[in-house]
């Protein structure tokens, strides 16, 4: 969550994005929009490393929470259509009510509001149906199915397919792209190897999971005896082997990420500075930069933790006000290596 660089660059090619890429050797796993510019640049630096074996191999993943907002944006759309034709058959409904209140003729009106209702009804039903197949679709992209199981490719793929004979229409075009791109299951792949260097026994390393799905999603089954092998399966008093079992495995889930989401809570703080001045310098950026990596998380897993804390750069203070008027030459710096040295 920590936001490295902001750079005003002049351009999004991927050469720009292959020079911010190349100094971040350790960097394993790269989630970004479908633009093309970082995607060649990714190429461009896994290349790099296949040709120098000593680095870290290099993959890219696509960020769901894109494909999320456009298929949201979609539903909106179709669900603001089909509320405006209900809205329309309401309205006509009310005026047949008030032609009887009045003793006024109101088979004219009814004629009319019965007219309007057959496609207010017509058009909840393909809306509904759009709506299941991107809840579908969108479980898919989940570490876990429904029931509890560690979700893979395979499944998730079989499952996409499913949804998108649903979706059809130029208005999906999009959706269907970001959903057939393999990268927008990458993350998958990635957390399964993980996983399996975490813990290779499989059946262990599927209990473990199991008991983590169960500790931060809480389910609530409706037959008691299922409740009750849930919450042994939650609670239960583990042995040493198998506490460190599930410490390793519940690392890996905990790190597991799909979306950009430092890029997306950064952009919400640029976006405020760019609605009121429309430009955004430099010296901006950097300032934004600061005020982000230092301020400690209100809520979550994070809760009073920095991203920079989070990231373990020590520093003599983290407050965003005392650091801006802390002298980085030489005062900082002498901070710092004085703090070094007395570690």
């Amino acid at each position: 969550m920590t936001a490295v660089f902001c750079q005003n660059a002049a351009d999004r090619k991927a050469e720009t994005w292959a020079d911010q890429l190349e100094p971040f050797e350790k960097v394993e796993f790269v989630i970004s929009d479908a633009a093309k510019g970082i995607a060649a640049a990714v190429v461009e630096v896994t290349q790099a490393r296949h040709d120098a074996p000593t680095t870290a191999a290099l993959e890219h993943g696509l960020d769901v929470f894109h494909t999320t907002r456009e298929a949201q944006r979609i539903l909106a759309q179709h669900w603001r259509r089909a509320e405006a034709a209900w809205e329309k058959a309401e309205t006509a409904a009310s005026k047949v009510a008030q032609a009887k209140r009045q003793g006024i003729d109101a088979r004219g009106a009814a004629q009319t509001a019965r007219a309007a209702w057959r496609p207010a009804l017509a058009s909840f039903e393909p809306v509904e149906r759009l709506e299941a197949a991107w809840n579908r679709a969108h479980a898919a992209l989940e570490l876990f199915g429904l029931d509890g199981r560690l979700n893979d490719r395979g499944r998730a793929q079989a499952e996409i397919v499913a949804a998108l004979r649903d979706l059809g229409g130029d208005d999906w075009s999009k959706v269907r792209n970001f959903l057939n791109d393999p990268r927008s299951l990458a993350f998958l792949d990635r957390m399964h190897r993980r996983l399996e260097r975490a813990e290779p026994r499989r059946q262990w390393r599927e209990a473990m999971a199991w008991r983590w799905w169960l500790r931060h999603r809480r389910p609530r089954p409706a037959d008691p005896r299922t409740a009750l092998v849930q919450a042994v399966a939650r609670d239960g008093e583990l042995d040493e082997e198998e506490r460190a079992s599930y410490a390793r495995v519940a690392a890996v889930l905990s790190d597991t990420f799909r979306a950009s989401s430092a890029v997306e809570c950064m952009n919400s703080v640029l976006r405020m500075q760019q609605s009121r001045h429309r430009r955004m310098t430099q010296p901006m950026l950097d300032l934004k930069r600061l005020y982000w990596n230092s301020r400690p998380f209100r809520s979550g897993p994070r809760k009073d933790v920095s991203p920079y804390q989070a990231l373990g750069l020590k520093l003599p203070t983290y407050d965003f006000w005392e650091l801006l008027h802390t002298n980085p030459t030489p005062q900082l710096t002498q901070q710092l290596s004085t703090q070094g040295n007395t570690e």
